[in-house]
């Protein structure tokens, strides 16, 4: 016949007076620290497994020594219905108490997954099959599935590209694309969070969707750190005169979604027929055209004091400015005989 929970633990301390242990050895059996003999290991602890299964995989995992015991402790503790499923890392000592409190506050193993800035969504997609948490399919299902949540923090969003936010994430075993994708939505609620506590929302020079696509230009050309400010009032001063961004990026956004991008950027290029292309339309283009950073988007809200109108990429990956056309070529030229 079964033994309840309860007897266990009674059998358990009659046994111990009945030896003539006092009963301070007791306690002691339930707070001796234990930790697994060959070092730090993973305990995967299925789901639907009950205190009595979980109990039996912690000793022969050799994560606690004594069945009667913590049995008895789940049972007393209240805690018995509160052992969650996941992995979970042993390695430094813990007492009984440590141990069921880490499974019951769910304290699993977590992966990291790590988005760099200026990625697009597909490129996203790749990382996360990469990194084995899905499949790349399942993570543009998911992206695509998040546009209404999108549009509650930005109402004109035509996609939901560039909102999601980069960042290092951390997720259990199991965490499905949806998860990975609300998670970055909250990151970028807490990045505009951020920036309107360093600037008030009314001292943005744009609203929040002309926000996110100028910092994703940014994002797309500053290859330097010291140059986003510098970049951004380039921008910002073409676009307050009416004139086309003339960004090469936009170009190639146009091209890679019309599956024309051929991996570099040809003259002949610049005349393709997108409203993403900054050459043909004047002004921003209808979206974000990648995810920028938090330095890009208070670049794109505080840009620097400049009257430049262009600017060039050079050596380094930085970029020579100028505030004329006839400027702009000479050093357009100066970079060709470099070359």
């Amino acid at each position: 016949m079964a033994r309840t929970a309860g007897s266990i633990l009674t059998g358990f301390i009659a046994g111990a007076v009945i030896a003539g242990a006092p009963a301070a050895y007791v306690e002691h059996r339930l707070t001796r620290t234990h930790a697994p003999a060959g070092g730090a290991l993973v305990v995967d602890i299925p789901s639907g497994y009950g205190s009595r299964a979980i109990v039996d995989l912690l000793i022969s995992s050799d994560v606690l020594t004594d069945r009667y015991a913590a049995l008895a402790y789940l049972y007393f503790s209240g805690q018995r219905g509160r052992l969650q499923a996941g992995e979970y890392v042993f390695g430094e000592p813990l007492d009984m108490r440590g141990v069921f409190g880490k499974l019951a506050a769910g304290q699993v193993r977590l992966y990291t997954f790590t988005v760099p800035e200026g990625l697009r969504v597909d490129q996203m997609a790749d990382r996360w099959e990469e990194a084995g948490f899905g499949t790349r399919a399942e993570f543009m299902a998911a992206a695509e599935a998040a546009l209404p949540a999108v549009r509650e923090i930005d109402p004109r969003a035509v996609s939901v590209e560039g909102y999601l936010f980069p960042e290092t994430y951390s997720f259990p075993r199991g965490a499905t694309a949806a998860d990975a994708v609300d998670a970055m939505l909250g990151g970028l609620r807490d990045a505009l969070a951020r920036l309107e506590r360093i600037t008030g929302r009314d001292e943005w020079p744009l609203d929040v969707h002309d926000t996110m696509v100028m910092a994703s230009l940014v994002e797309s050309e500053a290859a330097v750190a010291d140059e986003r400010e510098v970049i951004a009032s380039v921008f910002h001063n073409r676009l307050d005169r009416g004139m086309r961004m003339d960004c090469d990026p936009t170009v190639i956004y146009a091209l890679i979604q019309a599956g024309l991008y051929r991996g570099r950027l040809l003259l002949v290029d610049l005349e393709f027929d997108s409203p993403y292309n900054t050459y043909r339309y004047a002004g921003l283009p209808p979206g974000p055209i990648s995810s920028p950073g938090f330095a890009a988007l208070e670049a794109a809200v505080r840009p620097a004091d400049s009257d430049y109108l262009y600017f060039v990429r050079t050596v380094g990956g930085r970029h020579a400015f100028s505030r004329t056309l006839a400027e702009h070529n000479r050093r357009v030229a100066e970079y060709r005989r470099l070359q």
